[in-house]
């Protein structure tokens, strides 16, 4: 075990455009609410219950984030507000570093389970890491930038001194 303080890194969120799309979203109902209003025979409720359960669904991913947080215990991988996942560090088999990862490797942004069962936290393009367990889990994370990275790496690497690295996608 390292004795290392704990610290995190910088929470990544969706692109700008897309965090407006997951808020405005809900509101397209809206424009037809006049129509429901001015018919006779018409009732808002089912309207303004879809247009509350959208709110409810997609507001959470307008906020969404994901970020590391490091200990001298392993790492904590969060992706607010759905999944915490913790990965000791004497878990870990092997670690894949690269300085540049698209989400679209991992079959788009957000959370998802990649080919060959990678859990993945991509919500942008950036610097990333992947890391295999002993176990068989396999987990990829697109850090802010570089230093974050070289953190991440720093951590392992004081650790585990005894890990295999590479700069190939984990399978």
């Amino acid at each position: 075990m390292s004795h290392t303080r704990t610290w995190k890194t910088s929470r990544v969120h969706f692109q700008l455009w897309l965090r407006v799309i997951f808020f405005v979203a809900p509101f397209i109902g809206v424009f037809f609410l006049p129509g429901e209003f001015a018919d006779p025979d018409g009732s808002p409720w089912f309207l303004l219950a879809i247009i509350t359960f959208m709110m409810l669904c997609m507001w959470p991913f307008a906020f969404a984030a994901h970020w590391v947080v490091g200990s001298e215990d392993g790492l904590r991988l969060r992706y607010w507000p759905i999944l915490t996942r913790t990965v000791p560090y004497a878990n870990i088999a092997s670690v894949d570093y690269r300085s540049a990862v698209s989400p679209w490797e991992f079959a788009g942004i957000g959370l998802r389970i990649a080919s060959g069962g990678v859990l993945a936290f991509a919500n942008r393009k950036g610097p990333g890491f992947g890391i295999r367990t002993t176990d068989g889990r396999s987990y990829y994370v697109v850090l802010a930038d570089d230093q974050e990275l070289a953190r991440v790496r720093d951590s392992i690497s004081a650790a585990r001194p005894d890990i295999q690295t590479g700069d190939r996608k984990i399978r």
